[in-house]
């Protein structure tokens, strides 16, 4: 009885001690991509809803898109990886899970083409996507009233390409629509924004200190890539090197259509650890967060972006001229204007610590994007409703919900 009293501490301690407990690992061991927080692919996850108020239809939708699936800025072009992986191969030592790696890193670098942040084919294709699931519930906002529609961008082509591709599916899907296109630095002033260089140098500490507080496991991925993890070692060189360089292409290899070959390769701790260590790097950066936040939802891109939603909004509901308006932009934005309108789920204030247990591939995975339906009744009364990553989510400084009247969410967005 002692000794499994002695067993059951261990395992505790250890839980304690690694996070085995956490919310995190349970949501990174069911999809491994989720260890790339901002690379994760999007994942579509319906969930139940709310129904709409008696009397009350969609007339308008005001939204704002991050860009699908792209390629990453590795520091040497995955050149490294690719190189030591041709050396284990040529000189036979690789694993059968290191031969499937060796193929997958010289086809990912062959598609990474030297071209980082490039859209890739599944990029394009997640926007398609979610267009397609946006026209198809909400047809009696396309083709009810009017069918014009604006879409304006940030000027990088990730998100031009993907603007292009959302309102290229609208038109396949119904091509009497109005669709006008933009793009250009005045725009730049609400559909991007992230964190200071003061801010930065703020955080940097505490990044730091997390970053030194983890040892990875170099001997279990050696051992999953070479059938002689110690000849392995000396052939890479630096067995942290070739870990890293690894890792790197590994969380981004979603974004290319490949399977989770190369995330297998590391123990799933080493996996849970890095989406703990980059959501509290993108929560502090970009969220409310205790420490920080006072300064970034302060930042003139969020105004910019909610006095946006309201001057339009207001347009499409006096005139009904507009069914849609649609902004492309990036992951900081997306997370700095969802905290600053306090949406569940990333609008909390939470400490450093605290947010080591935020989720951060939740909300800005590739092709992350807030939606706010607009529904009006007879009498004329406009309630809104919000959902992130095409599921319903409600407003934590406001009272009821998932429905919300226009008048009180303009207010909050003003205060």
């Amino acid at each position: 009885m002692k000794r499994y009293f002695l067993i059951a501490a261990l395992v505790l301690f250890t839980a304690a001690a690694y996070g085995q407990d956490s919310k995190v690992d349970a949501y990174v061991h069911e999809n491994l991509f989720r260890s790339g927080i901002v690379l994760n692919p999007y994942e579509y996850l319906p969930t139940a809803e709310t129904p709409v108020p008696k009397g009350y239809k969609p007339f308008y939708i005001s939204h704002y898109g991050r860009h699908g699936s792209r390629s990453d800025w590795p520091a040497d072009g995955y050149r490294g990886v690719v190189v030591n992986f041709y050396k284990a191969h040529e000189a036979g030592l690789l694993t059968p899970e290191g031969e499937k790696a060796f193929l997958m890193v010289s086809e990912i670098f062959r598609r990474y083409n030297d071209m980082g942040g490039r859209l890739t084919p599944r990029g394009a294709r997640e926007h398609r996507q979610i267009a397609h699931r946006m026209y198809n519930k909400y047809k009696k906002v396309f083709s009810g009233g009017s069918r014009r529609i604006r879409a304006v961008s940030s000027t990088s082509p990730r998100c031009i390409i993907s603007m292009a591709a959302f309102t290229g599916e609208l038109l396949s899907l119904d091509p009497g629509l109005d669709i006008g296109w933009d793009t250009g630095e005045q725009y730049m002033k609400y559909v991007s924004g992230g964190d200071t260089p003061d801010i930065r140098r703020d955080i940097a500490p505490i990044f730091q200190a997390d970053l030194a507080g983890h040892t990875p496991d170099t001997a279990t991925f050696l051992a999953n890539v070479f059938l002689d993890p110690e000849a392995g070692r000396r052939l890479v060189g630096s067995a942290r090197t070739f870990f890293d360089e690894t890792m790197d292409i590994a969380v981004a290899s979603g974004a290319y259509d490949c399977d989770d070959t190369l995330l297998r390769l590391f123990n799933e701790e080493d996996l849970y650890w890095h989406e703990r260590h980059w959501s509290l790097y993108m929560y502090l950066h970009q969220c409310n967060s205790v420490e920080f936040g006072d300064r970034r939802m302060a930042l003139p891109e969020v105004k910019a972006f909610l006095d946006d939603v309201i001057e339009k909004a207001d347009e499409a509901i006096a005139t009904g001229n507009y069914a849609a308006d649609l902004r492309f932009g990036h992951d900081t934005h997306l997370l700095g204007i969802c905290a600053r309108i306090g949406l569940e789920g990333v609008g909390e204030r939470l400490t450093a610590e605290q947010s080591k247990e935020w989720m951060c591939a939740r909300v800005a995975p590739f092709a992350g994007n807030l939606q706010m339906i607009f529904y009006r009744n007879k009498a004329g009364e406009v309630l809104v409703k919000f959902y992130l990553n095409e599921r319903e989510t409600k407003l934590i400084n406001l009272e009821g919900g998932p429905y919300y009247k226009w008048e009180d969410v303009k207010a909050m967005f003003r205060s």
